[in-house]
């Protein structure tokens, strides 16, 4: 097992995924209920490259505002705190996630691609569903589920010729075989960065539990919604890696969330189109 050598990797920052200090202090202004507007855009404002992405996604077809946009205050004023925090995100994800998998057999853009579909999804059943969920919180949960295997991707060499012979003889989720060969599930490695990034426990919750939204001890019902959108995408054959379509969805997570077989039905037809609703995003 190289449990030890993915533990090195877990207690050494300067070997894992880094974010934007600027992103970690935007979450932490926008937990608290008082958050200031003109504070949140200097604080944006430190960081060029997610200032220059607030801009540019803030006057996209799909943002839609109501008019031209050209300060991250303007951005806050006209789209709301909400979008703007998902667009900063946005920005950060793809930062992590824009890297080849080859050991989980996923390119970058099938990465973010699914990554992508995955938020967007989950936006789309809260809204489709009337959940009590806020849509926005939705997206951003959905956003970074696979973070954690940019972690693990680099561990496969030595056990990969095991771990194919595992993935052809077993029928085992793979999340089970991760768990055997590396002493984690990318899940676990998700949370451990996610929580090292100082994000809400709400989206490291997710992270955490979303292809077994039954554990998820925080919000299973956010939870449930972004694993049926996560096995949707996969099933579509968008984003599916080395451990092919080894979940099913969860019984916990229909009855939580009330979605039928045809609701699937319905939201699997519709994934073109919300691919092709995401053009401005994937370009990021």
């Amino acid at each position: 097992m190289l449990k030890s050598k993915v533990d090195e990797v877990l207690q050494d920052v300067n070997k894992l995924p880094a974010i934007s200090s600027v992103v970690s202090k935007v979450l932490e202004k926008l937990q608290k209920p008082d958050v200031n507007i003109a504070d949140l855009a200097q604080e944006i404002s430190k960081d060029p490259a997610i200032t220059a992405n607030v801009i540019k996604l803030s006057n996209s077809a799909y943002y839609r505002a109501s008019k031209p946009i050209r300060t991250v205050q303007e951005a806050l004023m006209t789209l709301g705190i909400k979008t703007v925090k998902e667009i900063v995100l946005l920005t950060a994800a793809k930062g992590i996630l824009a890297q080849d998998l080859n050991s989980y057999q996923l390119e970058a853009a099938q990465l973010w691609t699914a990554s992508l579909l995955v938020a967007e999804l989950s936006s789309k059943i809260v809204q489709h569903k009337k959940l009590k969920i806020d849509k926005d919180l939705a997206f951003t949960s959905g956003l970074l589920c696979s973070v954690g295997k940019i972690v693990l991707a680099q561990f496969f060499s030595p056990v990969m010729m095991q771990l194919k012979a595992d993935l052809k003889n077993n029928q085992e989720p793979f999340p089970t075989l991760e768990k055997k060969y590396f002493g984690y599930t990318h899940m676990e490695v998700s949370e451990t960065l996610l929580k090292r990034w100082n994000f809400p426990v709400d989206l490291t919750d997710v992270v955490a539990n979303y292809l077994t939204p039954e554990n998820s001890k925080v919000n299973p019902l956010l939870t449930s919604v972004v694993h049926i959108a996560s096995i949707l995408i996969v099933v579509s054959g968008i984003g599916i890696d080395i451990g092919g379509e080894s979940v099913p969805i969860s019984p916990f997570a229909l009855s939580q969330t009330g979605v039928t077989d045809a609701d699937i039905e319905t939201y699997f037809v519709h994934i073109p189109d919300l691919q092709a609703g995401l053009a401005d995003l994937l370009n990021v």
